[in-house]
């Protein structure tokens, strides 16, 4: 109930960070454990990209090289929400940064186990590892391994693609199912497509891309079976850049790739002129040939980080901002004393004016932790793709703020109208707004119904905040007209065309495609909304005792068989006890009818979080026999080394031998 109107936290973003953010927490302190995680991808690519080269068998001092030209990719400062690099991280990308760090050691990996034709769980469980972390780099390892079925494979091939993918679909059921299954009830954003040389090759990289075409042209003379795999990859990212049409996948979020390519390239560029190098090395400076390969990767690592601390302005400064703490900002008095004063209010949603200003006390998102400080929910959060309500927030935020984000692309925003947006929030139950800007403050101040509580200013900037309370119905109230049944193929098109309209609030919508029987209770509306007929809801009935907890809603009423308006964002989970629903009602509420006076909404499980589950179960235990067998056949073979070892001067079996060259 935090955040949006309520919405399933975790359903539709990555769960493994938050785990073990979770987890750390049960030894250290919350707070700690939350920043170890959100750097963790960060510190994990430099030694990501090492493993991944000695997977791949390349030898000293290549590893290190590669490792090195990492450093160049996170400290890029060229985009700072892509994902992957420092600045992203530090934005709040860090399951990005994490799953990413993960990805390139697991393509090493799945190349090691085709080329050696032997299948590793461990490498479906690290694909687990991938997906829980974030869902971008899961689809680039997905569309990159397609490199192994265009390379003619055999059987074998198939199979351990078939078991490493598998395994990695199993583990992840429990999240993934539902993700799948429930997609329609996310933010959609139709995101238009970055363009152009200068966003595929950025500053940061070009002085690097001689040393790419070196290691590129080296690659295909040598016939490097294992860069040809990189070459693929890099292709595939490249393409993906440049042909993705606009719409729900940005391309935004697939170019790290190709930064951190471009780098590795780079990096083998040198390696393939090492031998040039050496005999520099050796010739003009008399040094030799056994010591050349060392000083070659001191030399590498020398000049990144060169490269990387004369052209980086912008990382230390922000990384020092962000962990900090709010606690150690110079504002902080006054962030808590607003904090302060709202968890001593009655209980209510929240929002704000939406402000660059408000970094001043550590995020122009500050806000956004209320409920963290005050128990109070807002409307406004971090996971803005997941929430189902997330559109017609950010309308109303629009309405109300002089700087407002506009952070769903594809929705007609309406500008700064005061009216509107105090109607808006009074539909989703909003009881407390803060305003930064003097022109919101004066608007408000004219609404009726509005009361302005309390004025906090922040000493020595130019910063106050007006805090009001709104004249609210509460969580549960019954609809002035009765609701209209509307047929449409875009809940959300037609959603936000009636909520552009004030008039119409009063009468929901009902989709007619999520609900079945209600056609002799309810009228149509027409779908391009030009016809509305309301019919006045006559009723003497009345809502008390309304309950709100953080899957739970329970409420008593005395007008059975009316429909009642749920102010909490609707989600196929939501069940009813003691009325008839809930039903999807504009512009993303629940409708319920009662059949008795008490009535129960919960947030429960249903087929699809059962399949999802039962899958990753079923997963789990396959991976624990597996390992169980693993771990015989090697505790076997052990024994026979131990007595093959103790009788050498006995004859032994050739099968015994076999094993022991094998172990």
């Amino acid at each position: 109930m935090g955040w949006y109107a309520g919405f399933p936290m975790l359903y539709f973003y990555f769960p493994l960070p938050y785990l073990l953010i979770a987890l750390l927490s049960i030894v250290i302190k919350y707070e700690v454990a939350f920043k170890i995680v959100t750097i963790l991808g960060t510190f994990l690519l430099p030694l990501t990209t090492y493993l991944a080269a000695k997977a791949l068998k390349f030898k000293f001092p290549f590893p290190i090289i590669a490792a090195a030209f990492s450093l160049p990719f996170l400290f890029m400062e060229s985009y700072s929400i892509y994902g992957g690099n420092i600045l992203s991280t530090l934005a709040g990308e860090f399951g990005y940064s994490l799953s990413f760090a993960l990805a390139i050691l697991f393509l090493a990996l799945l190349y090691r186990d085709i080329e050696e034709q032997k299948f590793r769980i461990s490498t479906g469980v690290l694909l687990t590892a991938v997906a829980l972390s974030h869902i971008i780099p899961l689809i680039m390892v997905v569309l990159f391994s397609t490199y192994f079925l265009a390379r003619r494979p055999n059987l074998k091939c198939f199979g351990i693609l078939a078991g490493v993918f598998g395994t990695g679909l199993l583990l992840s059921a429990f999240w993934g199912i539902p993700l799948v299954a429930r997609i329609g009830y996310t933010a959609h954003m139709n995101w238009n497509q970055l363009k152009g040389l200068a966003e595929a090759f950025p500053a940061p990289v070009r002085p690097f891309l001689v040393l790419t075409a070196i290691g590129i042209a080296g690659s295909i003379i040598k016939r490097d079976r294992r860069m040809n795999f990189i070459l693929w990859a890099t292709v595939v990212t490249e393409s993906l850049f440049f042909l993705l049409p606009d719409g729900r996948l940005w391309n935004g979020r697939i170019v790290p790739f190709l930064y951190y390519f471009t780098f590795i390239w780079a990096g083998y560029g040198l390696w393939v002129l090492r031998q040039f190098l050496a005999r520099i090395f050796y010739e003009y400076m008399l040094l030799p040939k056994r010591y050349a390969e060392y000083v070659i990767a001191a030399v590498a690592v020398t000049a990144v980080l060169y490269n990387i601390f004369s052209s980086s302005q912008v990382a230390s400064t922000w990384i020092k901002w962000n962990y900090s703490g709010y606690e150690g900002k110079e504002n902080w008095s006054s962030f808590k004393e607003i904090n302060d004063y709202i968890k001593n209010l009655p209980p209510g949603r929240v929002m704000w004016e939406h402000s660059s200003k408000t970094d001043a006390l550590g995020t122009p998102r500050a806000f956004e932790l209320l409920p963290y400080f005050t128990g109070h929910p807002s409307m406004e959060g971090l996971l803005v793709e997941a929430a189902f309500s997330a559109p017609y927030h950010f309308v109303n935020q629009d309405e109300l703020s002089k700087q407002p984000s506009c952070a769903i692309q594809g929705v007609n925003y309406p500008g700064l109208n005061i009216p509107n947006g105090i109607r808006h929030l009074k539909l989703y139950n909003v009881r407390y707004f803060i305003a930064v800007s003097s022109e919101v403050k004066a608007g408000l101040k004219k609404e009726h119904g509005l009361k302005q509580l309390k004025v906090f200013k922040v000493p020595n900037t130019d910063l106050e905040y007006a805090l009001f309370e709104l004249k609210t119905d509460g969580y549960v109230t019954i609809p002035k007209n009765q609701p209209l049944l509307v047929k449409t193929e875009d809940w959300n098109k037609t959603a936000l065309a009636w909520y552009e309209r004030p008039e119409l609030l009063d009468t929901p919508l009902i989709d007619a495609g999520r609900v079945k029987g209600l056609e002799k209770k309810f009228g149509y509306a027409d779908p391009g909304l030009k016809r509305l007929e309301s019919t006045p809801l006559e009723t003497k009935g009345s809502v008390t005792g309304v309950k709100v907890t953080d899957d739970e809603v329970k409420f008593s009423t005395t007008a059975i068989g009316v429909p009642h308006l749920v102010k909490v964002s609707y989600f196929p989970n939501w069940k009813a006890k003691g009325a008839d629903g809930p039903y999807l009602a504009s512009p993303s509420l629940m409708i319920v009818i009662p059949r008795q006076k008490n009535v129960t909404l919960y947030f429960g499980n249903t087929a699809v979080e059962t399949a999802g589950k039962s899958m990753s179960i079923a997963g789990w235990l396959l991976v624990a026999i597996y390992g169980a067998v693993l771990f015989r056949r090697r505790l076997k073979l052990t024994s026979e080394s131990k007595i093959y070892g103790a009788h050498q001067g006995e004859k032994v079996t050739p099968a015994i031998k076999q094993k022991e060259d094998s172990a």
